[in-house]
């Protein structure tokens, strides 16, 4: 596909974005009304309750992916204490830590990339990645809302569908390609600097209460329940720390997007494609990001990263210093981070 500059580019991305076609919602349902969101269930399986409550009959098992519309939401006894919130669906009461709260959004596509590509986040409940541009193609890998990914390429496959092609920061030679029209393009103004004139910036992780403040000269400019890492037991290995570290720490490294693999083979291990908005704050790999493979913000859970949502992820890495321009695939900090205090 032809190059276009950086201008052109984002003349043409907002003319046709501004045209993003949503696909509508469920319908309602007798007795439950319009539906307030939508939902998908991120652990293999995952109870629907006949109450909110966790003595509640139990109706029907949900598997993993299974995307569901969302009626209701209430706060009365979780599964654990850390969250309170049950969400009501037309198979009953399901508790939240196990539904990410996903959207339906098909999106104009930007049919001339440049040379350099552009950041876009999934904006479905999950699509398929290809090892070629046809849905019969082998699956790489199933990516959900809010992970993002760096789009290289347009092509159109036989019968006119529309694909991007994207690069990989674990395995950039490889071919990968997804439905274009399940990913928004991320505007470079979304990722402007927050604050780049405040010089007295500090984030503060509490393990115990597992919340993240970012605070401007002493004043909370931020706040939001995360989930740390914790120390598990594997079979054959024993007792694991992965607890975050304590400390003082400072950003080292940004990255948008990250694939994040580790442990594979493990009953722990992960393979995550398109991790967002990754603020690090150890050389070891510790960072803030956005998880998009649970809900369960507010208790330990984690290999030692600050999980957050995409959107407070997007968030502290704008805010956090240094600033990182939105072509850098990776940001390298040798000074000036902003502090990082884990208590």
């Amino acid at each position: 596909m032809p190059d276009i500059d950086r201008r052109g580019f984002l003349k043409f991305a907002g003319i046709t974005l501004a045209s993003t076609v949503l696909k509508p919602m469920p319908p309602e349902i007798a007795g439950l009304g319009k539906p307030i969101g939508l939902g998908r269930i991120t652990e293999w399986r995952a109870w629907a309750y006949s109450d909110p409550k966790p003595d509640a009959v139990q109706q029907r098992s949900l598997s993993r992916d299974t995307v569901l519309a969302i009626y209701d939401s209430v706060s009365t006894v979780g599964l654990m204490r850390h969250n309170s919130v049950w969400n009501l669906t037309r198979y009953g009461w399901i508790w939240s830590s196990y539904v990410q709260p996903v959207e339906n959004q098909l999106n104009p596509v930007i049919r001339q990339v440049p040379k350099e590509g552009f950041w876009a986040q999934v904006s479905v409940p999950y699509t398929e990645m290809r090892s070629k541009p046809d849905d019969e193609a082998h699956r790489l890998y199933r990516l959900y809302y809010s992970s993002v990914h760096l789009v290289v390429d347009y092509v159109v496959d036989a019968l006119g569908r529309a694909w991007y092609q994207l690069k990989d920061d674990q395995v950039p030679s490889r071919p990968e390609y997804v439905r274009a029209e399940g990913l928004r393009m991320i505007l470079p103004e979304e990722m402007t600097p927050i604050s780049p004139t405040v010089e007295n910036k500090r984030i503060e992780v509490n393990l115990e209460e597992e919340m993240l403040y970012a605070y401007e000269d002493d004043r909370l400019a931020f706040k939001t329940r995360c989930a740390t890492g914790a120390a598990y037991t594997i079979e054959g290995l024993g007792l694991q720390n992965f607890v975050t570290p304590y400390g003082q720490h400072a950003v080292v490294r940004k990255r948008p997007s990250r694939h994040m693999v580790g442990f594979v083979g493990r009953p722990d291990g992960y393979d995550l494609p398109g991790v967002p908005f990754c603020t690090y704050f150890t050389t070891e790999g510790a960072a803030v990001h956005g998880a998009y493979w649970h809900n369960d913000f507010g208790r330990q859970r984690s290999h030692g990263c600050v999980n957050v949502t995409a959107d407070a992820a997007k968030w502290v890495y704008r805010w956090s210093m240094p600033s990182a321009p939105y072509e850098d695939v990776v940001l390298e900090v040798k000074h000036g981070g902003t502090p990082i205090v884990v208590t």
